[in-house]
C-alpha cells in the first residue's frame, strides 16, 4: 500500500520584524533592527526565585478570543503578583509553543513561531494532574489580556490580520503561504481524512473566495483502501469570531505534523520524516519523563513516543482506570475519562468487545479481580514497590455445592462468551442484560441461590446485580440449572496460573507477550491471537520494564512512507530500546498516550474510544 501520495506544506510567513513577547513600543525604544538574544530570554534564575505558593485557581476550560477551548491552565500567588499557568502539553499542541528538552522538571525552554536562537525558560509549577508553564510575562509582552469570571479564564490576544493567503501546486506537493501582521496563536489538528490549521486572526472575504477551490488529487495516487470521500474534499479557508481555520485533504493513514523552522516560516507537512518529529527528552515531574525519538529497524524509521516512570519515585503510582468508574460496561476516549480519574498521564489498555464495549481479558485494581483473563493471555503485575512480573495468566474458579457438586466459571465479569457458567458481580454495574440468547440467570447472595430468571433476547432485561454477591449468567447448558436449584449454597474457589502473579495488587492483561529477560519470547498463537491480527502491521502500544528497573508506557506510529509495526518488529523496537520483559497492549486506533490534559502521540480526533487505561497518578 502507498501512502507517499502527496506532500502538503503550509507555510506562515510573519509581515512584521519579529520580536516576540514585547510590545511594538517596547521593540522600538530597545533596537529598530536587533533583538539579541538576552532580550528575549525570561531568566530561569529569577523566576525560579519566586517559588510559587499554592493555586489561587485552576480550571480545564479557556474562553479564548469569545470561543471555549479545553485548555488546562492555573493562577497563583507570588508575593503581590498573580501568576498564570498554562498547561504545557496543551502549549505545545494547541497553541503553537514548540517544547525543547529540559534538565529539570521546573523550568521549560520554549520556542515560539521559532527563531533558532536562545529559548525562552519558562517556570513549571506542578499540580496533581498537570504541569503549567508560567506564562504571565509571556503574555503581558505580546498584549495578551485575561481575567477570570464565573470560574472560567477569559483570554484574549491582539487583533491579527492574515494579508495573503496563497496556495502552489507543484507535482506530489503543494504549499500554501500564510502571511499575517502580526505572531499570533495557532494550531494544528486532523481527522483521519482532514488537517485543520487554525490561526487566531481574520482574513478578508475577497481573500477567501479567491482561495476556495476544489482540490486536486491525481488519480493515479488514489488508494482503493483509503476513505472513498478524500479526493472529494477541498482546500477551505474559512474566517469569523477573530478566527481563521484553513481545512486541507490528509490521505488516510498519514499524520499532519508542525515544524517551527524561523521567525518568518511555519511549516505544515503530511508524511512526517524523521526531520519532521524531533527527538524528545522532557523531564515533566519527578519520576516521570516524556520522551519521543526515532528508532531505525533494518531499513525503517518508527517515530516512538512514550512515558518512562520510575516506580520507587514517592508519589508516583500506577492504578487501571476505567471510563464508567465505577462500571465495567462502556468505553470512552482517553482524553476525556483521564481527567476524572484524577491520573496526570496514562495509556490505553487491554482489549475489549467495540460492539458492547465490554472487557475481555484480566483486570485486578488494587487486590480487587475485576475482570478474569482469557485464552491464556499475556498479563502484566506490578506493585507500588517497583516490582512488575509478565507472565501468559489463568484463573480457574469453581463452585462447590451444598451437594459436593463441583461447577466450573469460565469467566468473571467478562464480553468472553462461551457455553457454561459465567460470574457477574457488581462491578460490572448495578444490572447485568443478557449478553446471549436463552441465558439462564442465577441469583446469589451471601453465598445462597435466591432467584432463577430466564433471560430469553440479548438486552431484554436487566437483573439487579446484589452488592453482597453475584449474578451466574447460565448459556448452553440448561441441565447445569438442576445443580443449583433455590436456596443451593455456593462455595466459590479461585485458583491462579501463575501463583505468584496473583500476589500483585494490580494487574491488566493484553498480549501478546513481546520481551522476557531481554529476549523476544512472542508466540501469538500460543496466546491464541489469530494468523491475520499476528501479520498486520498497525500502530501499536506496549507496557515494559527495563534494566534500571524503570517503566516505559510506548506508543510505536507509522513507520516513514508505511504502516506501523507487526507484533515481530513491536518486539524487536522493545528489544532495541533495552527492556527487560514487555507486553504489548490493544493497538490499532486504540493506541493513545495522554500527557497533562493531551495526547501527545497522536491527533485526538483519529483515536478511537477505549474500554479500559493504565494511569499514573502524582500524589502529594
Amino acid at each position: 500500500m502507498n501512502y507517499l501520495r502527496f506532500d502538503l506544506i503550509i507555510i506562515a510567513v510573519i509581515a512584521t520584524n519579529f520580536y516576540p513577547f514585547r510590545s511594538s513600543a517596547e521593540i522600538a525604544q530597545a533596537n529598530p533592527n536587533l533583538n539579541p538574544p538576552s532580550q528575549r530570554t525570561i531568566s530561569p534564575h529569577r523566576l525560579a526565585q519566586q517559588s510559587p505558593q499554592n493555586f489561587v485557581s485552576q480550571g480545564t476550560e479557556i474562553f479564548l478570543n469569545g470561543k471555549t477551548v479545553n485548555i488546562p491552565w492555573g493562577q497563583w500567588q507570588v508575593g503581590n503578583t498573580l501568576h498564570l499557568g498554562i498547561s504545557d502539553t496543551a502549549l505545545d499542541r494547541q497553541m503553537g509553543v514548540e517544547l525543547y528538552n529540559n534538565s529539570n522538571y521546573q523550568t521549560q525552554p520554549i520556542d515560539w513561531y521559532g527563531t533558532q536562537r536562545t529559548p525562552i525558560n519558562l517556570v513549571a509549577k506542578l499540580s496533581q494532574q498537570y504541569r503549567y508553564l508560567d506564562i504571565t510575562e509571556l503574555a503581558k509582552s505580546s498584549g495578551w489580556k485575561w481575567q477570570l469570571v464565573g470560574g472560567k479564564l477569559q483570554l484574549n490576544t491582539p487583533t491579527t490580520r492574515i494579508t495573503n493567503v496563497q496556495r502552489q501546486t507543484i507535482p506530489k506537493n503543494g504549499k500554501i503561504a500564510v502571511t499575517l501582521n502580526r505572531y499570533t496563536p495557532w494550531k494544528l489538528s486532523q481527522t483521519p481524512t482532514e488537517g485543520y490549521l487554525t490561526i487566531e486572526a481574520t482574513a478578508d472575504p475577497i481573500l477567501l473566495s479567491q482561495f476556495n477551490t476544489p482540490s486536486v488529487v491525481d488519480p493515479a495516487n488514489i488508494d482503493p483502501d483509503d476513505d472513498p470521500t478524500a479526493e472529494k474534499l477541498e482546500y477551505k479557508v474559512t474566517s469569523n469570531n477573530n478566527q481563521t481555520i484553513i481545512q486541507f485533504p490528509i490521505v488516510k493513514g498519514q499524520r499532519a505534523r508542525a515544524k517551527l523552522l524561523s521567525a518568518t516560516n511555519l511549516e505544515i507537512s503530511i508524511n512526517p520524516t524523521p526531520e519532521m518529529i524531533p527527538d524528545r527528552e522532557i523531564n515533566w515531574a519527578p519520576g516521570l519523563k516524556w520522551r519521543q525519538k526515532w528508532i531505525k529497524l533494518g531499513i525503517n524509521n518508527f517515530p516512538v513516543s512514550y512515558l518512562e516512570l520510575d516506580p520507587r519515585q514517592k508519589g508516583i503510582k500506577l492504578r487501571p482506570i476505567l471510563p464508567q468508574e465505577p462500571n465495567l460496561v462502556g468505553s470512552n476516549h482517553l482524553i476525556k475519562f483521564a481527567p476524572p480519574t484524577q491520573v496526570a498521564a496514562a495509556i490505553n489498555g487491554g482489549y475489549f468487545n467495540r460492539n458492547n464495549r465490554m472487557p475481555l481479558g484480566a483486570i485486578k485494581r488494587d487486590g480487587k479481580w475485576l475482570s478474569s483473563p482469557i485464552l491464556n493471555r499475556g498479563a502484566i503485575g506490578w506493585s507500588d514497590n517497583g516490582k512488575i512480573q509478565i507472565a501468559r495468566l489463568q484463573i480457574q474458579e469453581t463452585l462447590n455445592t451444598s451437594k459436593n457438586e463441583q461447577l466450573n466459571i469460565l469467566a468473571l465479569n467478562s464480553a468472553y462468551v462461551q457455553t457454561g457458567i459465567s460470574r457477574y458481580t457488581s462491578d460490572w454495574g448495578k444490572t447485568y442484560t443478557p449478553i446471549q440468547t436463552d441465558e439462564l440467570i442465577i441469583t446469589v447472595e451471601q453465598d445462597r441461590v435466591t432467584q432463577i430468571i430466564p433471560g430469553n433476547a440479548i438486552g431484554s432485561i436487566n437483573v439487579p446485580i446484589p452488592i453482597n454477591g453475584y449474578l451466574l449468567a447460565l448459556r448452553g447448558q440448561p441441565e447445569l440449572s438442576g445443580s443449583i436449584p433455590i436456596g443451593t449454597t455456593l462455595t466459590l474457589k479461585r485458583q491462579i496460573t501463575p501463583p505468584e502473579l496473583d500476589t500483585y495488587p494490580q494487574i491488566l492483561a493484553a498480549g501478546p507477550w513481546l520481551v522476557q529477560s531481554g529476549k523476544i519470547v512472542l508466540d501469538a498463537k500460543g496466546e491464541n491471537f489469530g494468523a491475520a491480527f499476528s501479520k498486520e502491521s498497525a500502530v501499536r502500544s506496549a507496557i515494559a520494564s527495563t534494566s534500571t528497573g524503570n517503566i516505559i508506557l510506548v506508543a510505536v506510529h507509522n513507520r516513514t512512507g508505511g504502516k506501523g509495526p507487526t507484533l515481530t518488529e513491536m518486539a524487536q523496537l522493545m528489544q532495541q530500546m533495552g527492556t527487560v520483559d514487555a507486553l504489548n497492549l490493544d493497538g490499532g486506533s486504540s493506541t493513545s498516550l495522554y500527557l497533562g490534559g493531551q495526547l501527545v502521540d497522536r491527533a485526538s480526533a483519529t483515536a478511537a474510544r477505549v474500554h479500559n487505561a493504565i494511569g499514573i497518578s502524582i500524589e502529594p
